[in-house]
């Protein structure tokens, strides 16, 4: 009995001790040496990331679509929300939600990220690019360090550009790893591979889901808090052309084919959901209603919509 007790308490305090060997009680500006970005536009920086590269910690080690989500709170915390399979791409499911605090005096580019009460892990924003595309966070440690996208894939030479950014921080890049994630199907005549509903079919289903006007959606983008996701489900160089700012890219084959996996969100998520024309739309809603998704929506118009909005804003003096 006594045995089967003591086993019970060393899981029970296993993770807080592991924390506490690797994570300071608190986050000092002043002992940072890694670079830290001027400034951070926390609303912009919202959403999910997906992990490209990473030294990972004990709990990152053999993970597969790893997916890290922020969602700024009234109160200026962020709430976070990491998933990932353990093992395999369809390995068991797993999620942890700490709670990311912002350093007062830091431009919001450097944060301390709770998992267990008091101790706060230091998180740096290292870099970001001005389309909030990609991010690196470091650590003045040199121990871990995370390579982020809102993509799942990355471009090799885009890569190896923030590699060799980790590298000039003093990382020993060699204990860097890819991080598998599910990668879209390739693409297929779009009668094979994923059909669109017929155009009666299509009117159903976007008449059956709540629409959000492009000035809603931009409103809410840059709000605090209550900001939703975003999901372009239009072909990759349709996405690369222009897409709403924060926007996910999942085509709507990939959508179709795989709707349980393909989306980093919870089943009642509030998803906003944007093509061309609509087509792909429904097709998607359909797909992700089957597997138990709540609270999908529509933007009104799709991107030529929003398009319009946002080059009207551009040209205005």
């Amino acid at each position: 009995m006594i045995h089967r007790t003591l086993i019970r308490l060393v899981k029970v305090l296993a993770v807080p001790l592991m924390a506490t060997c690797l994570f300071a009680c608190g986050v000092s500006p002043q002992k940072v040496t890694v670079p830290v970005v001027a400034s951070v536009d926390l609303p912009r920086f919202m959403g999910p990331w997906y992990v490209i590269g990473v030294i990972p910690t004990f709990i990152e080690k053999d993970i597969y679509n790893a997916i890290e989500t922020y969602e700024l709170a009234p109160d200026g915390t962020i709430k976070t929300t990491f998933t990932f399979n353990k093992g395999a791409f369809d390995g068991p499911a797993k999620q942890m939600e700490p709670k990311g605090v912002v350093i007062p005096g830091t431009n919001n580019a450097i944060w301390g990220m709770q998992f267990v009460w008091p101790i706060q892990a230091e998180y740096v924003i290292s870099h970001i690019d001005a389309d909030y595309t990609e991010t690196i966070i470091a650590r003045t440690a040199r121990d871990y360090v995370w390579i982020m996208a809102r993509t799942p894939t990355m471009d090799e030479a885009r890569y190896a550009t923030l590699v060799k950014k980790v590298a000039d921080m003093g990382y020993d890049i060699s204990k860097i790893v890819r991080i598998p994630q599910r990668v879209q199907p390739a693409a297929a005549p779009p009668a094979a591979a994923a059909p669109v509903p017929s155009a009666e079919r299509t009117a159903e289903i976007l008449a059956s889901v709540p629409t959000v006007k492009p000035a809603e959606l931009q409103a809410r983008l840059t709000a605090v808090g209550n900001r939703p996701v975003v999901l372009d489900v239009r072909r990759a160089e349709e996405f690369a052309a222009g897409h709403v700012e924060g926007a996910l890219n999942v085509a709507h084959t990939a959508v179709v084919a795989s709707p349980a996996t393909t989306v980093p969100a919870t089943k009642d998520a509030e998803i906003v959901l944007y093509c061309g024309s609509g087509r792909r739309v429904s097709a998607a809603i359909e797909a992700l209603r089957s597997v138990g998704y709540t609270n999908l929506k529509h933007l009104e118009g799709d991107y030529p919509a929003w398009k319009a909005l946002t080059s009207g804003a551009a040209q205005k003096p």
